[in-house]
């Protein structure tokens, strides 16, 4: 009961110091609204990213071309063997009837390709497997398959992957880089915002310095005089999260359509309603961290001296 009645006190203290120092407090609110709006964006451009690599090994394959006396029971027993490996998604055969018959109908604007057809008199095209695997850096494991292994090599004319390799390394390494980059700036702006509000707050403290003294001479541990402070930093990290939420509910909604328009499918909007509590959660677990720790700073002071 006494417990409980403390605990009330602290709480109620800490609602109260709020109403003082209105400014000085908004300050501290601001501050950490920056800090986790950077984490907000960061958040988004990574998700947008992902959605552009999504979408560019979308659009990447392995090409495997057959030789014309490749037997289709060969290509089939390869197509089974690929589809079991871990790495691979998906194998899709196009015989080469069918990619005479893709190619003409792709074509079929173009006379002077139709009569280049007609007077060959035969099919030019080969037999293809088109290969995708889960992940970008995986179609390095099923080229290697397909070098190595005896059993098709007699059968295989061309696979195509070196000639993507570059492109698909390049495109991950840029990728990996910007997410470093704003990951680094993300960190950076949290630490200056936790030394800007570490700032404030200690200003904040000072008002109470000859409250703390007075609690101290009358016997009040040190985490009795804490609380009420850790309380109120936390009241400022919350604060801060819902407001950047607001503030990214605001930016969702008027980039949506711009961003739909440069990224064909993304909607911003619709991943930021389908992440919503995720995103609030990590804005309230950096919001929190921030307002308890530059708190716990500030007042460590007072309590030292």
């Amino acid at each position: 009961m006494f417990w409980s009645r403390s605990f009330k006190r602290l709480v109620n203290s800490a609602f109260r110091d709020l109403t003082r120092n209105v400014w000085l407090n908004m300050a501290t609110i601001v501050i950490i609204v920056i800090a986790l709006f950077t984490v907000s964006v960061s958040l988004a451009i990574d998700a947008v990213g992902e959605y552009m690599l999504q979408s560019f090994q979308n659009k990447i394959d392995i090409s495997v071309q057959f030789k014309d006396d490749a037997s289709e029971e060969k290509i089939l027993d390869l197509k089974n063997d690929l589809e079991s490996l871990g790495e691979v998604k998906n194998v899709n055969y196009v015989s080469k009837e069918q990619a005479l018959v893709e190619f003409q109908e792709a074509h079929s604007d173009d006379e002077y390709i139709r009569q280049s057809i007609e007077e060959l008199g035969e099919n030019p095209l080969f037999a293809v497997l088109n290969v995708k695997t889960n992940s970008l850096e995986q179609y390095e494991i099923v080229d290697a398959y397909l070098s190595n292994n005896d059993n098709y090599s007699p059968i295989i004319k061309e696979v195509d992957y070196q000639d993507n390799k570059n492109v698909i390394n390049n495109f991950s390494s840029a990728l990996e880089n910007v997410r470093n980059g704003i990951g680094g700036l993300t960190i950076l702006f949290v630490i200056i915002s936790i030394l800007i509000a570490f700032n404030t707050i200690r200003l904040a403290m000072y008002s109470h310095k000859i409250e703390i003294e007075i609690m101290r001479l009358v016997g009040a541990s040190n985490w009795y005089i804490k609380l009420p402070f850790i309380i109120e930093g936390a009241i400022f990290g919350f604060l801060g999260a819902a407001v950047t939420m607001v503030i990214s509910y605001i930016a969702a909604v008027s980039l949506s359509v711009r961003m739909e328009n440069i990224f064909s499918g993304f909607y911003m909007y619709d991943y930021f309603m389908n992440n919503f509590f995720d995103f609030f959660g990590v804005l309230l677990l950096i919001g929190f961290g921030m307002g308890v720790v530059s708190s716990l700073i500030a007042v460590r002071r007072y309590l030292k001296s």
